[in-house]
């Protein structure tokens, strides 16, 4: 089993260092812009507020969404206390982050998490606009990778958690 980790370690290592080497300066822009919009949700509770208001205050519009993202973020946020595995740019020198460096621990990336439970109860909610949010949420998940402050299996936890989460949520609502 140790070694079975130990692999899967060394390759979440070597595909971040794979998508971290690629710069390209347009597309380093863009992805601080993710970056920042998908900080706490705050993209995916924007669009939920604005969908709300003009598509005639319905409630469940507005509700459905913000849980799956709040709770996939307390989730993210609580496994990071459990996990407190060491960001790429602390275990490894050569990694200069290209955005401004979080303390909290990498796994699993809470950008990601609510991400994912953006994209998947937005689409549920609004399926005509599932593509845009669909790319919008990868672009999200991808710049946390690009710019040096998470390794690949931290975006795919991430994923995985605000998939559940709005699994829960869309379920119950």
């Amino acid at each position: 089993m140790k070694k079975f980790a130990s692999r899967l370690i060394d390759l979440d290592r070597t595909l971040f260092r794979a998508i971290f080497r690629v710069k390209w300066e347009p597309f380093t822009r863009l992805m601080r812009m993710f970056t920042i919009a998908g900080k706490m949700g705050a993209l995916w509770g924007m669009i939920a507020a604005l969908a709300f208001l003009f598509t005639g205050l319905d409630l469940y519009n507005l509700l459905v969404p913000w849980s799956a993202i709040a709770g996939s973020w307390f989730v993210a946020e609580g496994a990071k206390h459990l996990f407190d595995r060491a960001r790429p740019f602390i275990y490894d020198t050569g990694v200069a982050p290209l955005t401004k460096t979080p303390s909290s621990s990498s796994f699993p990336s809470g950008h990601s998490a609510t991400a994912a439970a953006g994209v998947i109860t937005l689409s549920a909610i609004y399926p005509v606009f599932a593509p845009a949010f669909l790319v919008s949420g990868l672009l999200v998940a991808l710049s946390r990778v690009y710019l040096g402050v998470h390794y690949p299996f931290d975006v795919l936890a991430g994923i995985l958690i605000g998939t559940a989460t709005s699994a829960a949520i869309l379920a119950l609502a």
